[in-house]
């Protein structure tokens, strides 16, 4: 293979679309220092599932490993982990995590987690699962590494959480809080919603009071009871339907919510929250054009509302109304500049806009904001497609400055500085590129061109 044919299959394609956060790492191979991680998914009723995606984030590096499958006996392992700390995710389609019981232990036989824990519906999975070397001073003797899940259906996901939490609270710990509305974001409550009543409040008599004083605490399904007492006392009262259409949305009842939540709005169109539980509604049965003139309309009743206005833009990028969303995530950005997932959305409106420059305009801002390199990274892949590679190669810098380890960075610097006919710096970037990714695919390819680059004299 020539040096110009290797340089044509190195070079990076075209970037990908939606979020890109972070880079993608091929299939580890076995090392000495490699540990397995292994468990077992099942649903809520104890049955095993079968095709679960099992992913492993690295939090240190914001790197993927190549995820795995469970077997038709619920079963997964994955036997290339390298030591570190991670984020395990289970994802099946029609199905949300509810549980994550974790047992980690080092080679020497010493717990490093032993805990059982409670994933709301943001299903962000679980951090600091630390995975431990197989004790180099004894090659029997690995680290231990068992992920359980428990799973439910997107229908019964609210009695499952409930149920698991419940026995939580029961041995001590603090479940997360499920979330149902369509950004799981911290804040995507509805506009309105009650706040948590006081340590050692009483309970309140009245029946709206007592279902509202429920949601705050998020029990919904006990919230319902309630707010049917209050609708059949009051039926006229647009606050009665629209908390009870919501808590009904929350447990999973769409076909009683839906009627309830019309009430409301028609007692009350700018009763304020109804407007976003319609919404949300319409989200959960996947009619998003529906959806989008009732977040429309809440936005003119509570202009600013942050979960509002997540709802509303994500809706807009799924529906391809990119020009609408690019105004929103502007103001996201602008109150919340610390939220990378806006920035990689924003750009991404741009990129399907065919607005090149405003993309990278939004991968500068992002960079100022995020130390993880992967904005100034996404931008050098931009400047680099486009042949401007002086900017790619000053990006691919920048990125490495905040991250020194990201090894995509030093790989893309190392090809982008080749074509500038600069093979010293070159090499030095290869090389660290297959220091920090011995094992990836390129390595073997980095470590022949490399080798090409020094005999015509870098």
């Amino acid at each position: 293979m020539t040096l110009q044919s290797r340089l044509r299959w190195l070079a990076p394609g075209a970037l990908m679309a939606g979020l890109l956060f972070f880079a993608v790492a091929g299939p580890a191979q076995a090392q000495e220092n490699n540990n397995r991680c292994e468990g077992t998914v099942t649903d809520d009723q104890g049955a095993p599932l079968a095709g679960v995606e099992i992913t492993f984030l690295q939090v240190d590096k914001n790197i993927y490993a190549q995820p795995v499958k469970t077997s038709k006996k619920g079963k997964y392992a994955h036997n290339t982990i390298t030591p570190s700390d991670y984020e395990i995710r289970a994802t099946l389609a029609g199905y949300k995590m509810v549980q994550i019981a974790a047992l980690t232990t080092k080679g020497d036989g010493t717990k490093v987690t032993e805990d059982t824990y409670i994933i709301g519906g943001d299903q962000k999975g679980l951090h600091k699962v630390h995975v431990s070397p197989q004790s180099r001073s004894d090659a029997t003797s690995k680290g231990k590494c068992v992920v359980d899940f428990l799973m439910a259906s997107e229908d019964r996901y609210q009695e499952a959480y409930h149920k698991m939490a419940e026995q939580k609270g029961a041995k001590g710990g603090q479940p997360a809080a499920p979330s149902g509305s369509a950004s799981e974001a911290p804040g995507s409550l509805a506009p309105g919603t009650p706040a948590a009543p006081a340590a050692g409040a009483p309970t309140p008599t009245d029946p709206l009071d007592k279902g509202k004083s429920l949601i705050a605490s998020r029990d919904y399904a006990g919230a319902v009871p309630a707010l049917k007492e209050a609708v059949a006392a009051k039926p006229e009262d647009a606050e009665a339907h629209r908390w009870l259409g919501g808590a009904l949305l929350q447990v999973g009842n769409m076909a009683e919510a839906e009627p309830e939540l019309k009430k409301a709005l028609e007692l009350d169109p700018t009763f304020t929250g109804a407007n976003f539980d319609m919404g949300m509604l319409y989200v959960k049965k996947g009619r998003l054009m529906q959806a989008i003139p009732h977040f429309e309309k809440e936005l003119e009743i509570n202009p600013g509302a942050p979960s509002v206005l997540q709802n509303l833009a994500k809706l807009y990028v799924d529906t391809k109304q990119y020009d609408k969303a690019v105004g929103i995530f502007d103001q996201l950005i602008a109150t919340t500049p610390d939220n990378m997932e806006n920035y990689g959305l924003l750009a991404d409106c741009y990129k399907q806009m065919g607005n090149a420059a405003k993309e990278q305009e939004v991968y500068q801002k992002m960079g100022a904001a995020d130390t993880s390199g992967m904005a100034f990274y996404n931008l050098g892949n931009i400047m680099f497609n486009k042949d401007e590679k002086e900017k790619a190669a000053d990006a691919y810098r920048k990125a490495i400055e905040q991250n020194p380890e990201h090894a995509d960075a030093h790989f893309q610097l190392g090809m982008t500085l080749v074509g500038l006919g600069k093979f010293k710096e070159a090499v030095a970037e290869l090389e660290t590129f297959m220091k920090l990714k011995p094992t990836d695919r390129r390595a073997a390819e980095a470590k022949s061109l490399a080798a090409d680059l020094r005999k015509m004299g870098g």
